[in-house]
């Protein structure tokens, strides 16, 4: 069980896990393309990738790979979330699942949108079959860590500290400023120089992500309050 408490410190930790398993996600995106393309480099932007061989089986496989290592984080969360002695591995555990957003894993495909449908409709056919067997997969493999992360919580009113994670919490301190990368690079041309199809920008925010997860990752357990 763990005790939820907000503070800076701990929002600052939160945003670091998110945006360093969102960025990894679309890196997986990335070099699974790099692989899959012959060793042929597509391009990368914060929220869109596009391969060197698209059209194509491999180029859909590619689309597959970055949910697969975002549901393989919410069970890996779910484990950390399991190991006992360790506030700090409970804790961080919660909030990798939630770094997932499963909100929008869940959701998105009803209509018609995320990696999983746009790749099964290309390879399988945009028929009722695929559309509800993707929507069914998706909720039975995202439904048991989010069941074990409102389990966990032991806070009074479970319910809302569960709804608050799953339905907003995690958009509104990392999108923001995701979505202004996004805008910066792409519309304003910022940093928009390409580093084996990389958006430069994209390559900073990433080192500096994975330098502030390692500073800062203590704090998403909300106990420690000294620095």
């Amino acid at each position: 069980m763990i005790t939820l408490r907000i503070n800076w410190r701990y929002c600052l930790a939160f945003y670091c896990v998110i945006m360093l398993y969102v960025s990894v996600h679309e890196l997986v995106h990335h070099f699974s393309a790099f692989a899959l393309c012959g060793g042929e480099w597509g391009f990368k932007t914060f929220n869109y990738f596009e391969t060197a061989c698209e059209g194509t089986r491999k180029s859909l496989l590619a689309t597959y790979t970055g949910p697969f290592f975002t549901f393989g984080s919410m069970y890996y969360g779910w484990f950390l979330l399991q190991q006992e002695g360790s506030s700090l591995k409970k804790h961080l555990g919660f909030a990798v699942i939630f770094a997932q957003l499963p909100l929008q894993r869940m959701v998105s495909p009803f209509f018609r949108m995320n990696d999983e449908f746009y790749a099964s409709a290309q390879l399988f056919g945009d028929s009722p079959l695929t559309y509800w067997l993707v929507i069914v997969l998706i909720w039975a493999i995202c439904i048991p860590p989010l069941i074990a992360a409102f389990r966990a919580i032991d806070n009074k009113r479970r319910v809302l500290w569960f709804s608050w994670y799953f339905l907003l919490f995690p958009y509104l301190i990392w999108g923001p400023i995701f979505g202004g990368l996004e805008f910066l690079m792409v519309n304003q041309g910022v940093l928009d120089q390409t580093v084996i199809g990389i958006g430069l920008l994209f390559i900073i925010n990433e080192v500096v992500t994975i330098l502030a997860y390692i500073r800062f990752k203590k704090y998403i357990d909300p106990g420690l309050v000294t620095a």
